[in-house]
């Protein structure tokens, strides 16, 4: 449907992604809405991680008038061309960043816009290893309700990541989007999407009635709480998946965390046959004698007295009191996010991103750790997480705001773009996916 071009912006000396639709599609008017949805749905959203959008205009190329859009270019892969090509995506790095569309995914519901197409194709992780959901060009607007504002009974996606809803023409609401990447995390877990078939159509009617095969029979030894995440997400009535996006993200934290049971899973029913579970007591009766209240009452007390010089001791030691094997944390300074999580991981610890985070040492290397929490050499427990700021480089001293603005074209325009060598980085088929094509 369109062509994304690598392009230069000479007015703030910065690299940028022109996104434009296709000169023998710009006379359909779906696919000039389609666009239009695509400038206004990115536009609303500033956030980390959404592929930001610096400006749009029209141009004449042909004979047509064809609309573009410019972005921020993401230096990176799809999840997709992660899926395809990388020897092994780990669990915890699956759930690290599914988390990150997650991210993506509340910012966008919280403004009332539900994406439709989630999808590995359609996320980015760039060189620094921050996610970027992109290509809203099928989002719609959600009333407060939830539900779409626009009723269609046109199916809308991507056959593998569809939802039961969308596969029926119904109206969505976010939890659509939620269960697009509970498929979008079983194929990064298992390597495939959790249904295919012959043709869409197929694969459609088995979102449909078919239910899913849990991750862990593609993946051997696969903990039971990530199948517990995964069908959740998958479950065909909307009522009985995640509900929001932050909550889905909170349940991937509870995994990584291993305390899942509680919190992802019901807990199991008591059996006649557990002899080391005792029974709750049968509670107290008005008949009781008073003296066995008053019993009752000083043990309660006594329990209380307890549990808050427990609660004062674990203060005093610290959140971080050793609950088994400390290692020391590794210096992550100056490596880029890949090695950072390969050295974090080696020691036996995990790392995340910070965002919105001044560096506190502007000379380190854009993309590069320039601070970490905590500090290199401080014993942490076996699988802690360790908190990176990635440097954002050194700011230009070479920029020069322009005089003046005025009837002129938007700042991006197509005089700043024309004439100036480009190349065609990915180009969007109709039916949504991407593929690289060399440069014309």
């Amino acid at each position: 449907m369109a062509d994304v071009w690598l392009a230069y912006d000479l007015l703030l000396f910065r690299q940028v992604a022109v996104k434009t639709l296709r000169p023998q599609l710009a006379a359909d008017a779906e696919h000039w809405a389609r666009f239009r949805r695509e400038v206004v749905s990115a536009a609303l959203l500033g956030h980390p991680s959404v592929v930001a959008v610096y400006d749009a205009g029209e141009d004449t190329v042909d004979g047509h008038l064809v609309p573009y859009l410019v972005m921020e270019y993401v230096k990176g892969t799809t999840l997709l061309q992660l899926v395809r090509e990388a020897p092994v995506v780990g669990p915890e790095y699956a759930l690290e960043l599914t988390a990150g569309v997650l991210e993506a995914l509340d910012h966008a519901h919280r403004h009332d816009i539900v994406h439709r197409d989630v999808k590995p194709a359609n996320v980015m992780l760039s060189h620094e290893g921050t996610v970027k959901v992109t290509d809203f060009g099928i989002a719609r607007s959600v009333d407060r309700a939830g539900t779409t504002l626009t009723r269609t009974s046109v199916v809308v996606g991507t056959a593998e990541y569809l939802s039961p809803e969308q596969a029926r023409g119904e109206q969505v609401d976010f939890r659509t989007d939620l269960y697009s990447t509970g498929c979008l995390l079983y194929e990064l877990l298992t390597r495939r999407p959790p249904f295919t078939g012959d043709n869409p159509l197929a694969v459609a009617v088995q979102h449909l009635s078919e239910p899913p095969v849990p991750p862990s029979a593609h993946v051997p030894g696969l903990p039971a709480a990530y199948d517990t995440l995964v069908l959740r997400a998958l479950a065909k009535d909307r009522a009985d998946r995640y509900q929001t996006a932050e909550e889905m993200r909170e349940a991937i934290g509870e995994v990584l965390a291993g305390r899942a049971t509680a919190v992802t899973s019901p807990l199991p029913e008591p059996r006649a046959t557990d002899r080391h579970t005792q029974p709750s007591p049968p509670p107290e009766s008005r008949t009781e004698r008073p003296v066995r209240r008053r019993r009752v009452r000083r043990t309660l007390s006594a329990t209380a007295v307890l549990l808050a010089a427990a609660v004062c001791t674990y203060l005093i030691a610290g959140s971080d009191a050793p609950a088994g094997p400390r290692v020391a944390a590794p210096s992550l300074i100056g490596e880029t996010m890949n090695e950072a999580r390969s050295s974090a991981q080696a020691a036996g610890a995990r790392v995340q991103p910070v965002r919105h985070r001044v560096c506190p040492h502007p000379g380190t290397p854009v993309g590069r750790v320039c601070e970490q929490t905590p500090a290199p050499g401080t014993r942490v427990p076996r699988h802690a997480v360790l908190r990176v700021t990635l440097s954002p480089g050194t700011p230009s001293a070479a920029y020069h705001r322009p005089e003046s603005a005025d009837g002129q074209e938007s700042a991006m325009g197509r005089q700043r773009l024309r004439g100036r060598e480009s190349s065609a980085v990915l180009r969007e088929e109709a039916d949504g996916d991407s593929r690289r094509r060399a440069t014309p």
